[in-house]
C-alpha cells in the first residue's frame, strides 16, 4: 500500500541543478561559532579487539592498541575538554567546518594558494562528522541535520556554528 504523499517507486524532478564552484572558504563572523583547537580526524573502524586492547605501549605487540584508535580517543578527550571549557553542547542541527592542516612538504607558494580551498583528499567528511558527533554527543540519534565542509588551512581546527 502506498503512502498518501509518496512519489512512488522512482521519481526525477527536472528542476535546476546546483552549480558547485571551488571557492575559497571564508569564516562567517555574523554567526556564533565555537573554535576547537584540534587536528580533525575521522572515526576509525573499530574491531572487537579494540575493547580489550587498551594499552598502546604494551610489551607484547599483539596486545597493543592500534595507533589510530589511540589517536582517536585522544581527540575525543580533547574535544570534550574544550567543549566543557567553552560550555558547548552539540545541538540537533550540526553545521561544522573542518580545517585540515596542509602537508609540510608543500611549498609556501602552494600553501598560500590552497589556504581556504576545498580539501578533496582523505579523511572523508562523513567520517569526520561521525567522529565529532560521537565525541560530543552520547545520544547522536537526536541529530537530524548535518552539514560538513572540509577545507585546507595552515593550522588544523574545527569550527562549529550555532
Amino acid at each position: 500500500m502506498r503512502i498518501k504523499h509518496s512519489f512512488g517507486k522512482c521519481h526525477v524532478n527536472k528542476g535546476i541543478c546546483l552549480e558547485v564552484k571551488d571557492e575559497r572558504y571564508v569564516i562567517d563572523y555574523s554567526r556564533q561559532f565555537f573554535l576547537f583547537d584540534v587536528i580533525p580526524m575521522g572515526a576509525p573502524r573499530m574491531t572487537q579487539s579494540d575493547r580489550w586492547k587498551t594499552n598502546p605501549n604494551h610489551v607484547d605487540p599483539r596486545k597493543r592498541q592500534r595507533t589510530s584508535v589511540t589517536s582517536y580517543f585522544q581527540l575525543k578527550n580533547t574535544l570534550v575538554e574544550q567543549a566543557n571549557e567553552m560550555q558547548f553542547t552539540l545541538g540537533k542541527i550540526v553545521d561544522v567546518v573542518f580545517l585540515i592542516p596542509m602537508p609540510q612538504s608543500w611549498s609556501q607558494k602552494k600553501k598560500e594558494k590552497m589556504n581556504g580551498m576545498p580539501c578533496e583528499s582523505k579523511p572523508d567528511t562523513d567520517n569526520l562528522l561521525k567522529g565529532l558527533c560521537d565525541a560530543l554527543n552520547k545520544h547522536d540519534q537526536e541529530i537530524w541535520s548535518m552539514k560538513g565542509v572540509k577545507v585546507w588551512a595552515f593550522k588544523g581546527s574545527i569550527i562549529i556554528y550555532q
